[in-house]
């Protein structure tokens, strides 16, 4: 049995929300919104017309303009299974960053990279700098090895994430270092329950990681970044044992349960 057809009807109405939700919130004319989209002028007007039934869209009395109705509401304060963990784990982020006066993220896979989800900063001059949204190649993060590492493929998946265009600057030579490293990993997360890079994705920097397993099959990972002489070799297993720790005392609702090393 194929694939089912998406209802052109609905694909068009789903168009012309997302692009009424990226514009200016005194509305779009009818014109534009059938110029941008691409989509017959009468046919925009007759799903608008749907849409204002539902509240879902509403026109401007004076301009004509068409916006966002009310009707999203529900949609709008809906939180995604992602934004869930995220609050959910956010107490743990703090706690570790608040314990070690660091840098602290959660981090998930997406296609061969890694996303940052949340952050919590340190109260201190000198110290790692990042953005929430931002995406690196998975091969080169702890977050991103510690989440490859638990997946029960990695190995055949492996060639594929080392083949991310990110990486298109990388001689052979360096991608066979990179390949070595992410192994490396692969044994310190089976053996200890946690990874690490140190200089691999920013110069100075050094980061360790914990991958943690949310209800049943979803993952996400938490690291502690530093300036790499905050962070000895010495010292890490510290950093890890305490990051563990704070995680541990989130409520079961969390539902995050770590690798088996560290628990």
């Amino acid at each position: 049995m194929g694939a089912n057809k998406p209802l052109a009807s609905v694909a068009r109405a789903l168009r012309i929300l997302e692009f009424l939700a990226v514009n200016p919130a005194d509305g779009v004319p009818l014109t534009a919104i059938s110029k941008e989209l691409g989509i017959n002028k009468a046919t925009v007007h007759n799903t608008l017309a749907t849409l204002r039934e539902y509240h879902w869209v509403e026109q401007d009395e004076s301009t004509g303009h068409y916006r966002l109705g009310e009707g999203i509401r529900p949609i709008a304060n809906y939180k995604t299974t992602t934004e869930r963990v995220v609050e959910a784990l956010h107490p743990a982020l703090a706690a570790v960053s608040l314990r070690f006066n660091e840098l602290v993220h959660l981090g998930a896979l997406t296609g061969q990279h890694i996303v940052y989800l949340d952050k919590v900063e340190p109260d201190r001059a000198i110290r790692v700098v990042s953005q929430i949204g931002r995406e690196a190649s998975a091969v080169r993060t702890s977050l991103g090895r510690a989440l490859i590492g638990v997946r029960p493929d990695r190995e055949a998946e492996l060639p594929w994430f080392l083949s991310d265009p990110g990486l298109d600057g990388e001689s052979p030579a360096g991608l066979k270092e990179l390949e070595r490293a992410v192994r490396e990993n692969f044994a310190r997360l089976d053996e200890e329950g946690w990874t690490q890079e140190i200089g691999e994705c920013e110069p100075g920097i050094a980061c360790v990681a914990i991958p943690l397993t949310i209800g049943k099959t979803s993952h996400v990972a938490i690291s502690i970044s530093t300036p790499i002489e905050r962070m000895p070799e010495s010292q890490r297993h510290a950093f890890v044992a305490g990051m563990a720790e704070e995680i541990a005392r989130l409520p079961r609702t969390a539902k995050a349960t770590l690798p088996k090393a560290l628990r």
